[in-house]
């Protein structure tokens, strides 16, 4: 097997970890910034340093390709834009490993049967679009050009411009997966449980499903002195019963279901008027989608009962309702043997976090490697064992041969 380059990973790591970091040590580098720009080019320079063949797609995806004699292409990679304020692995450290898997198997004279790319995702993360996994919804299908033509930031950019400025050319109609044989997604865990577990390496069975609800509570406007606590219809006093609400909600399913509110504004967000109007955004997340379109409505009626009761009025509007995504079962296998031929064991477990692989699965063969972190993610203090991360790499590695010699010889071209 090839020889990866330690010292070339972990160095490209803390080189693109300065790109768009805060003196706080956080880094943000969401889609349509400066600082994913700069990533971007960084990425695009150090591929073409490894011998690889660059192009950039139609909704901003960089390919990366080490040509192989079949035309089917064999994807891995991930996306390197970030949360505000956030850490230094999530998406990058997928990208990075992807780029020494190829770069390390082309030094070392590997043939391959099928081409290996490197694929950089645009617009992972949540971003000023409100467009999260931009780049695989597009490749995917999943979204199309008439969905986003239109779509503008809070400064009235619009999203057209952004992919532009990535490098993008959305008239160049090149978005396609029939070359595509499948695609594997490494990436840190972000939660605890491998780190509970002791293993370093899991492989993922089912990416969750995700509901997003954006819900508005309106109430009255009035003066916060004058008026009397009787006759007040505070929208955030009405906000505050609903978390109640939500929280109860979520005790009922736990371990199975999991929420979080994480977006909220009030207006006129002044400090001596009672406030009019609440938005937030409800995320719920599951495995099994029955159960999480049953918890979502749930607690929407709970909260449509309470409001009524209390002269609020409560008007919601879906912005996501994703289903799960399993994982191909031949890709899980060969993930699997892959760590086992390294003498090392896998849970087999869900991802309770959205990604990229997740609009993959729907296309084209899927998998994917999770590596074990500190459990924190979407923050400075994510973090990642050096040890870990070149485990997972020589893994990463094996498991491309091994993915492109098994194709081979069940013929797939």
């Amino acid at each position: 097997m090839s020889a990866i380059s330690s010292q070339r990973l972990l160095s490209r790591i803390e080189q693109l970890r300065v790109i768009g970091q805060d003196p706080q040590g956080g880094i943000t580098r969401p889609f349509g910034s400066a600082a994913e720009i700069d990533a971007r080019q960084w990425f695009v320079s150090e591929a073409q340093q490894a011998g690889l063949s660059l192009h950039v797609d139609a909704a901003g995806n960089i390919w990366a390709r080490y040509p192989g004699k079949r035309s089917g292409v064999l994807a891995v990679g991930s996306h390197l834009d970030t949360v505000p304020h956030g850490g230094a692995y999530d998406g990058a450290l997928g990208v990075l490993m992807a780029l020494e898997a190829i770069q390390s198997l082309k030094e070392s004279g590997y043939a391959p049967e099928h081409t290996l790319a490197v694929l950089v995702f645009t617009g992972e993360e949540p971003n000023a679009f409100r467009l999260s996994t931009l780049g695989s919804r597009l490749l995917t299908g999943v979204l199309s050009w008439e969905d986003i033509v239109s779509v503008t930031d809070d400064e009235r950019r619009p999203v057209m411009k952004a992919l532009e400025a990535a490098g993008a050319s959305p008239d160049a109609h090149d978005l396609s997966l029939d070359d595509v044989r499948g695609f594997v997604e490494p990436h840190i865990e972000q939660g605890p449980r491998l780190q509970d577990s002791g293993e370093v390496l899991g492989v993922v069975s089912t990416i969750t499903g995700i509901i997003r609800h954006a819900v508005t509570l309106v109430g009255e406007q009035n003066h916060a002195g004058t008026t009397p606590w009787a006759l007040r219809h505070d929208s955030v006093q009405a906000f505050a019963q609903v978390m109640m609400i939500f929280q109860q909600w979520l005790a009922r399913y736990t371990g199975r279901v999991t929420g979080t509110v994480g977006f909220v504004d009030v207006y006129p967000n002044a400090v001596n008027i009672v406030p009019s109007r609440v938005e937030f955004i409800v995320e719920w997340r599951s495995p099994d989608m029955d159960l999480l379109q049953q918890v979502a409505q749930g607690y929407w009626e709970a909260v449509e009962a309470w409001t009524r009761s209390h002269q609020i009025t409560a008007n919601r509007h879906v912005i996501l309702n994703q289903p799960p995504s399993p994982m191909d079962q031949s890709m899980q296998t060969l993930l699997a043997e892959t760590i086992a031929h390294r003498g090392m064991a896998a849970p087999v477990m869900a991802s309770w976090a959205g990604h990229d692989a997740a609009h993959m699965a729907r296309r084209v063969p899927t998998g994917m490697l999770f590596i074990r972190n500190n459990g924190k993610s979407h923050c400075p203090d994510e973090a990642c064992e050096d040890d870990d991360i070149l485990t997972a790499q020589q893994v990463l590695t094996d498991f491309l041969v091994q993915w492109d010699e098994t194709l081979a010889k069940e013929g797939i071209r």
